[in-house]
């Protein structure tokens, strides 16, 4: 079988069932035909893959997030995929737009303690690959935890003295507390 990429979401992990390949990634489905049959050497030259999927995600950002997330399959430092990504998770959040603990700490997005660790988030954890880890397990888990127990006044007595500290630790390392407007990924 030759390698065959699927067109919707460019992955190359089929499985074939009753004449039809289909994509274990998207589920789009394509007629098997006698060409498809033919075996050819395989070399895969993933930094095209990588390169196609790119582009696609250029071309047709509705399917962006997808083509980000096989890019991240097949190179898993790739920083243009992560900052899609990052997109994504920052258009799909609720009101606030992210920093759920603080903004349910403080009770509002904008004020300086969450002005500084957006700051921070933005222009300092987002710039390491474990930073932007961390990132993205914290927008997978907080919103869950902040609907859960973010308007207890036990939630808030915890977490507040904890966030003081970080960013009284921010503002002396000369992380401002001015406005701020999130970065745009």
């Amino acid at each position: 079988m030759t390698l065959f990429i699927c067109a919707n979401c460019g992955s190359n992990d089929f499985r074939e069932e009753e004449g039809y390949r289909i994509c274990n990634h998207c589920g789009s489905k394509y007629i098997i035909t006698a060409e498809d049959r033919r075996v050819l050497p395989s070399s895969i030259d993933l930094e095209d893959d990588v390169s196609r999927l790119l582009q696609k995600c250029k071309t047709d950002p509705e399917r962006s997030k997808k083509y980000a997330q096989r890019i991240l399959e097949i190179d898993p430092n790739n920083a243009e995929a992560i900052r899609i990504l990052a997109s994504h998770l920052q258009r799909n959040n609720t009101s606030s737009g992210g920093c759920y603990v603080a903004t349910a700490v403080y009770g509002t997005y904008d004020c300086p303690q969450v002005w500084t660790l957006r700051r921070f988030r933005d222009n300092q954890l987002a710039l390491t690959l474990y930073g932007r880890i961390f990132i993205h397990i914290y927008y997978a888990i907080s919103p869950t935890f902040v609907k859960w127990f973010g308007s207890t006044n036990w939630f808030k007595n915890i977490i507040k003295p904890c966030l003081d500290r970080m960013v009284q630790n921010l503002n002396k390392k000369g992380i401002a507390d001015t406005p701020y407007q999130d970065r745009n990924w």
